[in-house]
C-alpha cells in the first residue's frame, strides 16, 4: 500500500540524478523489497507469508534482476525478476530546442528530449494461481506508488503498469509458472550548450571566394 511505503534510499539524493535504465531497475527493486519486507503492506492475504529478507538463503521471495536470479539458492521459492527493456528517444520540437526563446541571457541555448521505455517484472511462483496473485500485487503497488515516484523524481514524467501478461509455464520446470507485468515510463533529459568563444563572423564574399 502506497501510504505505508517509503523509498529506502534518500529521495533527495536521487531526484537530481538523470534517469537511466539502471536507475529505474534499482528504483523498482527498492520499492518491491520494501513492500514485501512488511506483511502489513501486502494486500493479498494468500501472499502475506512471502516476506522478503536480505539473506538470500532465508528470504521467502527473491526480488532481483533476471541476471542475478539463482533458483537453486532459494530452493525455487517465488521470485520477482526485473528486466529492463528497450528505451526509445522521442525528439522534442525542432532539434530538441526548448519551445519559445531557447537562448537565455547568458548566451546558453537550452535543449530537452524525452525517453520512453519499459521494464518487465516476471512474477515466478510454484503454481499458476500464485503467479497470477503475485502479478496483481506487483501491479497494484506500482500503480498506487506512481504519484510518489513522480513527486520525488522530477525528470520522470509518466510511469505506470501497462500490462499483465498471460501466465505461462516455465519450460525448464514442470512446477514453475511466470506472469509478466510490464511497467511503462517516460522521462526527460535537459541540457544546455554555451559557446566558449564568439561565433566566427565570416562574410559571404569570403565564403564564395574559397
Amino acid at each position: 500500500m502506497a501510504e505505508q511505503q517509503f523509498i529506502g534510499v534518500d529521495p533527495s539524493a536521487l531526484c537530481s540524478l538523470l534517469p537511466t535504465r539502471l536507475l529505474m531497475t534499482g528504483l523498482f527493486r527498492d520499492l518491491l523489497t520494501k513492500h514485501f519486507a512488511d506483511p502489513a503492506s501486502i494486500e493479498e492475504d494468500d501472499l502475506k507469508h512471502l516476506i522478503w529478507g536480505e539473506n538470500v538463503f532465508d528470504t521467502e521471495i527473491m526480488i532481483e534482476t533476471v541476471y542475478r536470479w539463482r533458483p537453486e539458492a532459494t530452493e525455487f521459492r517465488p521470485a520477482i525478476l526485473i528486466h529492463g527493456n528497450t528505451i526509445s528517444r522521442m525528439q522534442r520540437g525542432i532539434g530538441d530546442r526548448n519551445l519559445g526563446n531557447s537562448v537565455t541571457l547568458d548566451g546558453a541555448e537550452h535543449f530537452s528530449t524525452f525517453y520512453v521505455g519499459s521494464h518487465t517484472l516476471f512474477c515466478v511462483a510454484g503454481s499458476a494461481a500464485q503467479a497470477e496473485l503475485l502479478a496483481e500485487e506487483v501491479q497494484r503497488e506500482i500503480v498506487q506508488f506512481a504519484p510518489v515516484i513522480l513527486e520525488y523524481f522530477h525528470h520522470i514524467k509518466r510511469i505506470g503498469a501497462t500490462q499483465i501478461g498471460a501466465v505461462a509455464q516455465i519450460e525448464e520446470s514442470d512446477e514453475r509458472f511466470v506472469a509478466p507485468v510490464t511497467i511503462g515510463y517516460c522521462y526527460e533529459q535537459k541540457w544546455k550548450v554555451k559557446m566558449q568563444a564568439p561565433r566566427l563572423n565570416i562574410s559571404l564574399s569570403l565564403l564564395t571566394s574559397c
